[in-house]
């Protein structure tokens, strides 16, 4: 097993700068998953250390080996990192035996031994090995450029989206695959991706690539409980980010005081909120009665069977001010009977939440 750590690495296409003074420590025997929107640079960072592209400034280290870095011998190429790489399309060699793929990397005497047969019974194809690729599908391709990648037992696995050409249903399955084959091998793998859900379903550690650097890298659970900022809030997940008053004890929102979670000190004044969709509830209003909740009516309904995702739009007819702002509140709430669109309906807020100081807050109405 080996570590990974890559210290102030800049690359730029012309005058175009893609990564600028990025870090990253990458654990020994762990998954880490680089997250980032399309043109982030995540490709870009994994042909770096690859080797496919070298670094115009910062250090790349496999173990306590350089492989990338300042002086004209600290480069090394791709052929010598011992870095196992699957990309996109899995790219196997159409003319060529599911066998003869996964061992194309290996001596000529390896080939004819039984890590081969192995390979393929660790990724599920086990009796495949006389098949050419056509006659595979997507989902047993990928399983091959799996094989053929840990057959030379590498130092590092690189997967560039990997399950992107996948259906949903096949893409969850590989998925789950792939993570046991690395769980069993102790293998240090980045899997870069632009999917949230696979990012946190299957990596011990998530890396958000943002203007170059790496914003934030945590386990899933604190990445989506603790982002370091609003702009990660709403980038990992659904997020509701209201305006709010530090008081005594908690933080005052449009859905009253609610509790803070741990964390950092914050000066008094106002800041921003964080309420994730599955914090909150909803229930029908019924006319005559006076209940707490903000009142809103639910604009649109986005039904997945397990749960359902509603959109309301805070504030009634009479009292349009009840908004404060906010245009619309995001609930996730669990499948079953719910409310239709145009229903009128009260949001209640569970707690504790997280705050930063708000920059903004003069642009934002106090609640």
């Amino acid at each position: 097993m080996t570590e990974l750590t890559v210290q102030g690495l800049h690359k730029a296409f012309g005058p175009h700068p893609v990564l600028a003074g990025l870090d990253l420590t990458v654990p020994a025997g762990s998954l880490t998953a680089i997250l980032g929107p399309s043109g982030s640079g995540k490709t870009t960072l994994l042909r770096v250390l690859a080797g496919f592209e070298q670094a115009d400034a910062g250090t790349v280290r496999i173990g306590p080996w350089v492989v990338d870095g300042p002086g004209q011998h600290a480069y090394v190429p791709p052929e010598k990192r011992r870095i196992g790489y699957v990309p996109q399309e899995g790219s196997l060699f159409p003319h060529l035996t599911v066998a003869a793929n996964v061992g194309f990397g290996l001596p000529p005497k390896s080939r004819r031994g039984p890590r081969i047969g192995e390979l393929l019974e660790a990724v599920g194809l086990a009796g495949m090995g006389k098949r050419y690729p056509h006659q595979l599908s997507g989902g047993q391709q990928q399983r091959v450029a799996l094989a053929r990648a840990l057959a030379i037992e590498p130092s590092l696995i690189l997967l560039d989206e990997p399950f992107a050409a996948l259906d949903a249903h096949l893409r969850a399955s590989v998925r789950t695959d792939v993570q046991s084959v690395f769980r069993s091998a102790g293998t240090t793998a980045i899997l870069v991706t632009h999917d949230q859900d696979e990012a946190l379903s299957m990596a011990d550690r998530v890396a958000v690539l943002r203007g170059g650097r790496i914003a934030q890298c945590a386990a899933p659970q604190d990445l989506y409980i603790r982002p370091a900022d609003p702009q990660l809030a709403e980038f990992i997940g659904d997020a509701n980010l209201l305006n709010g008053q530090l008081v005594a004890g908690g933080v005052r929102t449009i859905f009253g005081e609610l509790q803070l979670a741990g964390g950092g000190e914050l000066e008094p004044g106002q800041v921003t909120v964080l309420v994730r969709p599955e914090q909150l509830e909803v229930r029908e209003r019924v006319n005559g009665h006076s209940e707490s909740g903000v009142a809103g009516r639910v604009v649109a309904c986005e039904y997945y069977g397990h749960d359902a995702v509603l959109r309301v739009q805070p504030g009634t007819a009479a009292d349009p001010a009840a908004a404060f702002g906010v245009p619309e509140i995001i609930v996730r709430t669990a499948g079953g009977p719910m409310p239709a669109p145009g229903a009128d309906v009260l949001v209640h807020a569970r707690g504790p939440v997280l705050a930063w100081p708000a920059p903004d807050a003069a642009r934002r109405a106090e609640p």
